[in-house]
């Protein structure tokens, strides 16, 4: 029998983020727990793989107590500018860029970055996805409701880079064809540094100095 400190240390180290040393931190400290709160933890993470959603526009992972609900309350909020779709690498930079207060539009959450050896896009990222909803709003007739600007909201790190000038590529003749402007995050946002560990002050400078 394999050891479950061992095993259970392996699935932490899937976490983004985690390496061996923190992993096996967080496996004595589940064994050393009280079992209460093992099986509580146990019980939320399957609530929510069971209740948390994923919605079909945006990819955002959302709660709903309503189980009929398909679409997050960003998706569904009709006062946001239709005009602007910010792209961004995981959920939890929505959240940052959320309490910046400065970005009222509308996102796409891409899933990852494309890995720097890496030229097969559609394996790793919603690429497909994203060019698909790209064309829906650029076709719509109501010009309020039109897309006017994609905002890149990737990491300031050679991966984002890397992603956000190889998906720059893919939508060139979506651009050229629909006539919308592709910008990124300016002045405020560091170089190496990830959407997520910025503060909201950072993010509302980088949002207004967009390039």
């Amino acid at each position: 029998m394999n050891n479950p400190i061992d095993e259970l240390a392996n699935s932490f180290m899937k976490f983004p983020g985690i390496g061996r040393r923190q992993a096996k931190r967080f496996a004595y400290f589940i064994i050393q727990s009280n079992p209460s709160f093992s099986n509580k933890l146990s019980s939320q993470i399957l609530s929510a793989q069971k209740n948390v959603k994923l919605d079909p526009v945006s990819y955002q992972y959302f709660y709903s107590e309503n189980p009929s609900e398909k679409y997050s309350p960003i998706t569904l909020d009709t006062s946001r500018d239709a005009r602007l779709l910010m792209l961004v690498e995981k959920d939890v930079d929505i959240e940052s860029i959320e309490k910046s207060h400065a970005y009222h539009g509308y996102y796409f959450v891409l899933g990852g970055l494309a890995p720097l050896l890496d030229t097969e896009l559609d394996q790793t990222i919603r690429i497909r996805e994203f060019m698909k909803l790209i064309e829906t709003k650029s076709l719509v007739t109501d010009e309020s409701q039109k897309l006017t600007e994609i905002i890149f909201a990737l990491a300031a790190n050679p991966e984002g880079d890397r992603t956000a000038d190889l998906i720059k590529q893919k939508i060139a003749p979506l651009q050229e064809r629909f006539q919308f402007k592709a910008s990124q995050l300016g002045r405020g946002f560091s170089t190496g540094t990830e959407v997520e560990y910025s503060d909201a002050d950072t993010l509302a400078s980088a949002l207004e100095n967009r390039r």
